[in-house]
């Protein structure tokens, strides 16, 4: 297949496919494990989970770009990218078991251990997953579509991870309040059949795209993709405080919810409208972003999710119905923030290929990555050790009017004020729709000039 060539949708929700599982696991991994479900259930400290989850993120950091890079300087016959998502499946899925369903007891140890193990098997088919959709068009506006077909998939893993603790603990075994051990089992059970499923799907009808270079990148070389390729440091520099920001909300965000506002029993309710609104209201990012140009569509996206996020510092206690309207009006945000990033990447990568000579997309994807998880990881502890300064220790405390103004604050003023800087980072961004038209032209003509070189070399020997 071409890489200019549009592709089917049958094609684009198998390749949306993994997506959906891979994301289901990240609501446990941000919404309950942290905050809640290690520390109240299984009776670790919270900022030790906090600490412990942190460090998870960093080892992340670390391997991303390694696994990037090994997916870019594989050669196979099965295809590079499709043969590291076949290896990280297994140790996901038998990661997963052991982090969901800890004994009693369970040390720090045990937490770091299998959560470490996870995220080694996760990237593994993360990384090349979102590296494989890179390649699978040169187009400015094509590259919105799978970024956008893939960061839907996302939702609707958001939403089977609500979804399938309702659908299995309230309407089928009549638990009117389902613990947060509960939840969190009912998603490992929904990835342990979903992941191979989806990458099977995937592996069957997407296109393998061997986009290789005439030569291959060092390590060295690969290490210094952020000094040389300016418009990706901006970028990723954008990327990670707004990631930072979300981690923040996600550790404070079930706190708020329990205990401050007093909805412990709509836990999934709140997480259910999120999900359903950004699997409905994302896919509108994908003619925004074209109409708006990538950058811009971004900011408007961080401005719109600030917007939600203050609002919730104005909830009154047990108003759900406003709290819903604000995480409907912030899924649509994080639609565009999660749906632009990795087609701008794309776009840099072009960029750089044009000073270097070198497509290094695996590389730059899994920088990517890691700054998600990096901010992600970070933010949680941030957000965590926010709420101690307050006096927040767990979900037994009776929240003060002290405390709970600080989980007020750490869910709203404190992110959404974050947002600002890679909203001011973004907007005149460099790489909008001419500019990538003008450097796809003059890659088209480097390698015009080195085929005709060859050629001419061929016919003089």
């Amino acid at each position: 297949m071409s890489v200019e060539s549009r592709l089917k949708t049958s094609q684009l929700l198998a390749y949306a496919a993994p997506t959906v599982a891979l994301q289901a696991m990240l609501v446990p991994l941000y919404n309950f494990l942290p905050p809640v479900y290690y520390s109240s259930e299984v009776g670790m400290v919270a900022l030790t989970v906090a600490a412990i989850f942190a460090v998870g993120r960093f080892w992340e950091a670390i391997i991303d770009p390694l696994v990037g890079a090994i997916s870019d300087r594989t050669t196979h016959r099965f295809g590079r990218r499709r043969l590291w998502m076949a290896v990280g499946a297994p140790i996901a899925l038998i990661s997963a078991w052991f982090l969901l369903l800890p004994p009693a007891g369970a040390s720090p140890g045990y937490l770091l251990f299998w959560l470490v193990s996870f995220y080694a098997g996760w990237t593994l088919v993360y990384v090349p997953h979102q590296t494989w959709g890179g390649e699978l068009s040169t187009d400015y506006a094509e590259r919105n579509r799978i970024a956008g077909f893939r960061e839907s998939g996302a939702f609707v893993g958001y939403l089977c991870a609500s979804a399938v603790g309702i659908l299995y603990w309230i309407w089928i075994k009549g638990v009117a309040f389902p613990s947060y051990g509960q939840i969190v089992q009912s998603v490992g059970a929904f990835f342990a059949v979903a992941l191979p499923i989806a990458i099977l799907w995937c592996f069957r009808k997407v296109p393998v795209i061997e986009q290789h270079s005439e030569r291959t990148p060092g390590w060295g070389e690969i290490a210094r993709i952020i000094t040389r390729n300016a418009p990706f440091r901006r970028l990723i520099g954008a990327y990670l405080i707004d990631r930072l920001a979300m981690g923040v909300y996600f550790g404070v965000q079930p706190i708020l919810i329990s205990q401050a506002l007093g909805l412990h029993q709509h836990v999934l309710t709140v997480a259910l409208v999120n999900t359903v609104a950004a699997v409905v209201l994302a896919p509108t990012w994908i003619p925004l972003a074209t109409r708006l140009g990538k950058h811009r569509a971004y900011c408007v996206a961080n401005i719109l999710t600030a917007c939600a996020y203050i609002s919730l510092f104005f909830m009154p206690d047990g108003a759900l119905l406003p709290v819903l309207a604000a995480n409907a009006l912030m899924a649509f945000g994080n639609g565009g923030t999660l749906i632009t990033p990795p087609s701008m990447t794309a776009d840099a990568v072009d960029a750089d290929e044009l000073e270097t000579g070198v497509a290094q997309m695996g590389g730059h994807m899994a920088f990517l990555a890691s700054v998600f998880k990096f901010g992600m990881g970070l933010g949680l502890f941030v957000g965590l050790g926010f709420l101690s300064i307050f006096g927040y220790t767990d979900l037994s405390q009776v929240l003060s009017s002290d405390v709970e103004q600080g989980v007020r604050l750490g869910a709203s003023w404190l992110p959404a004020v974050m947002l600002l800087l890679p909203i001011f980072m973004m907007w005149n961004y460099p790489i909008d729709g001419a500019a990538h038209a003008g450097i796809r032209e003059q890659l088209a003509a480097k390698r015009l000039a080195r085929t005709g070189s060859s050629a001419a070399v061929r016919e003089g020997a």
